[in-house]
């Protein structure tokens, strides 16, 4: 009987000695204190994660930020694909989604991921799906083909180029 109860009280001893408030050491969490300021927590944010899309980055350590407005990859997508109405559009997610285009026989849907703000082909990539009717409640969702996301992809990528150019021309006058 008394093994017992000294074996009870030597492991009562160390497990309390293990809450010491070594937390580090022990492997206990400590409790995550929050910057009330936004504006640090975004940059601090962005100086551990690099951002979604890169777009919080510094430019040239200058301190200016670049949002939506100056990004003419976003830009260039929102313009090309203005004749369909937008379902989703997270610029913090990188995610441009259409809603569904076309009649009632056929429409399409159009998904651009960014992947990051700079010009160039792998900075995007464009997913679009074909919705067919053969009446109201029978209807098939495919994936469209390549030529079609690629065409579309280079509309944006040229309507970016353009952009691009006439931003530097702008900045220069």
């Amino acid at each position: 009987m008394k093994f017992k109860y000294y074996f009870f009280l030597a492991t009562l001893v160390f497990l309390l000695s293990n809450c010491s408030g070594k937390e580090k050491d022990q492997g206990i969490a400590k409790k995550k204190v929050f910057e009330p300021n936004v504006q640090k927590r975004a940059e601090a944010y962005r100086d551990s994660s690099g951002g979604i899309l890169g777009d919080f980055k510094k430019q040239n350590n200058s301190g200016n930020f670049e949002f939506a407005t100056s990004n003419v990859l976003w830009r260039a997508t929102l313009e090309t694909l203005d004749f369909i109405p937008l379902q989703s559009v997270s610029y913090s997610g990188g995610t441009l989604i259409t809603d569904w285009y076309g009649n009632s026989k056929e429409s399409i849907k159009i998904q651009v991921n960014f992947k990051s703000s700079t010009l160039e082909t792998s900075s995007l990539e464009v997913k679009s799906f074909k919705k067919t009717c053969k009446n109201e409640s029978n209807c098939a969702v495919a994936a469209n083909n390549s030529d079609f996301n690629i065409n579309i992809k280079n509309k944006i990528l040229s309507k970016a180029r353009k952009l691009n150019i006439n931003s530097k021309k702008n900045k220069k006058k």
